[in-house]
């Protein structure tokens, strides 16, 4: 196994006073050295204890910031002068990190004396055997011994899980045997940095945490180990999950402890669970400052905050944003056009990024529908924000974002989510059974984003007729439907809030609400259900009058309301009231005609004809201006 090496050793050579005080120290302590702990701030004694001579397991994803945070906090904490520390890394990448953590070449203060970082670059994916049981372990400490064991000595080791033979449980129970006993020999504590091993990587939108499932390969190394823990994200929270851990006499087991990120980027112990105070400086994650903005939501905004990235368009958004756990991104929505791209891109990120990622969505052109607005928030937005919110309102509610997590339940498709957001063409005037059906629909197809509707039950009085109620009502947007039975007219209003359903009802009817029914209910959720039973069984049983061809609205003029804007419901109405009152009035010429014939040819030619009112057409009265 290549490794190579760094140090914190000074050039300076130890005289022979230093050397023998080293000595008499080794030999005074032994066995008895002081514990350790590992590198999480506030954790409780009883879960971060090291004790010398020990085995320890973490699982933890390699490289990562959490990774990263824990290795060099528990080097500088250690209670020892010898601390070695070996990165699955590139040497080049290691040193690079050194010099970021102020290495020069010189001994550095705050770190132990005797430090030692080592690299252990990727093996060979070339080789085609696999080596023997024992083989990776023995090659692993083989590497290490060049460099010296000593008692009380710290060893930390990240990517472990190379030393190891995982496909076979009783190699890998030998091996953490071994490893175990060799550690409790030479007095030597070791922190393994195991990475995934078993295939069981948490995917923190799909898979929540399961503490009862534990692969057989990794429980036989467990088994070896004085305390085994684990670095998980949960709905993009970062917890330090405890399977046990021994501190002297006493078992922890099952702990879990959320994790922030401080400002210098430790690992502490969420500040709440300690003192009930937040800590200005706790991050979810380390990017969670990072603000990335499209253009087109800061758009001639003459000041804008130094510390956003403001990107030209959606796609750089997102090709920015490939790494991000905690930063806040804000996209912009312009027009309908571009609506099934917005949902995409929110679906993306969210995904991708996990749930600590902040997403915003701007109104910047049209405004988004209800609808719309509860699709976005399904998709993975945390927040959508109003048109006419002014810029400065705009960063207190991003800042507002710090912190939270999306825990909403996350559709594995977003064309499912935005197909049940999209009404039908549907439009107006139905007769009750296609109301029930276009109502049921709708309402099983928004029940993947919880939208709401509104079913609006009218009484008609006696003396109003149906034609003339019916012919009141207008809807102007595609879903909303209205029908009648006997005594009642029912509208639904689709994707409809019931704080909004009177402003609606108004805009709906040409004239006020209160002059069509006295008697107005609305219904949503399970009374919608329920009133739609309630109205199929009475239609079954008497079936409701059909005006389907005094009030149904036409595919065409549909498609120019949409075009046009021109309101389909006015248009249909007038002509189909122009349509009925001309053949009204033509049968009855044809009846009043047909009954002067048969009058004149039961009287002959020859009988004197009797005085009477002659039946005459009576002329319609000019419309007035």
């Amino acid at each position: 196994m290549a490794v190579s090496k760094e140090s914190n050793r000074s050039n300076d050579a130890p005289g022979l006073v230093a050397a023998l005080a080293r000595f008499v120290r080794a030999r005074v302590a032994g066995r008895d050295a002081a514990p350790g702990r590992i590198g999480v701030d506030a954790l409780p004694d009883d879960l971060a204890v090291l004790a010398p001579g020990a085995l320890y397991a973490v699982h933890v994803a390699p490289r990562s910031p959490e990774c990263d945070a824990l290795i060099w906090a528990s080097a500088r904490a250690a209670n020892t002068r010898h601390v070695s520390v070996v990165l699955a890394r590139e040497r080049a990448q290691a040193a690079a990190r050194l010099r970021e953590l102020g290495f020069s070449g010189t001994a550095a203060q705050g770190w132990p004396r005797r430090l030692n970082v080592l690299a252990m670059p990727e093996e060979d994916a070339s080789a085609d055997t696999e080596p023997l049981a024992l083989a990776r372990l023995f090659g692993g400490l083989r590497a290490l011994k060049r460099f010296g064991f000593r008692a009380n000595a710290l060893y930390i080791v990240e990517g472990a899980e190379r030393w190891f033979t995982w496909s076979d449980p009783a190699a890998l129970a030998r091996e953490g045997r071994l490893l175990s006993s060799w550690c409790e020999s030479r007095g030597i504590t070791m922190i393994l940095l195991l990475g995934d091993t078993a295939g069981d990587n948490d995917d923190d939108i799909d898979i929540d945490i399961d503490e009862t499932q534990t692969s057989a390969s990794r429980g036989e190394l467990n088994g070896a180990c004085a305390g085994v823990a684990r670095v998980r994200r949960s709905h993009g929270e970062l917890l330090w999950q405890v399977d046990f851990w021994r501190a002297g006499r006493a078992l922890a087991t099952g702990d879990v402890h959320a994790l922030r990120f401080t400002d210098d980027g430790r690992l502490s112990v969420a500040a709440l669970e300690r003192t009930g105070e937040a800590r200005r400086d706790a991050r979810l994650a380390q990017d969670e400052a990072r603000v990335v903005v499209c253009r087109a939501v800061v758009g001639d905004e003459p000041w804008v905050p130094r510390d956003w990235d403001v990107l030209a368009d959606r796609d750089a958004v997102l090709a920015a944003c490939e790494g991000a756990r905690g930063a806040t991104v804000v996209l912009a929505h312009r027009n309908g056009a571009q609506l099934e791209a917005l949902c995409a891109a929110v679906h993306t990120l969210r995904r991708r990024c996990g749930r600590a990622l902040k997403i915003a969505v701007v109104e910047r052109g049209e405004v988004l529908r209800h609808q719309y607005e509860l699709l976005m928030l399904s998709l993975g937005a945390n927040l959508v924000v109003g048109r006419d919110v002014p810029f400065s309102r705009l960063e207190s509610l991003l800042q507002s974002l710090q912190g939270q997590l999306y825990t909403r339940p996350l559709m594995s498709d977003y064309r499912t989510a935005l197909a049940a957001s999209l009404a039908d063409a549907a439009l107006g005037y139905q007769n009750v059974p296609a109301f029930c059906a276009h109502t049921q629909g709708a309402l099983a197809r928004g029940a993947v984003l919880r939208l709401p509707h509104v079913l609006v039950k009218l009484r008609l009085p006696p003396t109003l007729a149906h034609v003339d109620a019916l012919a009141q009502c207008r809807p102007r947007r595609a879903g909303d439907v209205f029908t009648a039975d006997a005594s009642h007219l029912y509208v639904f209003l689709f994707g409809c809030r019931l704080a909004d359903a009177d402003a609606a009802l108004a805009r709906i009817f040409t004239v006020p609400v209160e002059r069509i029914a006295k008697d107005v209910t609305y219904l949503s959720d399970d009374g919608i259900a329920a009133q739609l039973q309630a109205l199929e069984t009475a239609n079954r049983r008497a079936p409701a009058a059909d005006y389907s061809d005094l009030f149904a609205v036409p595919a065409s003029v549909i498609a120019m309301e949409n075009a046009a804007g021109i309101p389909a419901a006015d248009a249909h109405a007038d002509s189909e009231s122009v349509r009925r009152s001309r053949a009204e009035l033509d049968a009855l010429d044809v009846v009043l005609n047909e009954e002067a014939r048969k009058s004149a040819a039961d009287e002959g030619p020859s009988r004197p004809r009797a005085r009477r009112a002659a039946r005459a057409r009576m002329p319609l009265a000019e419309p007035r201006n």
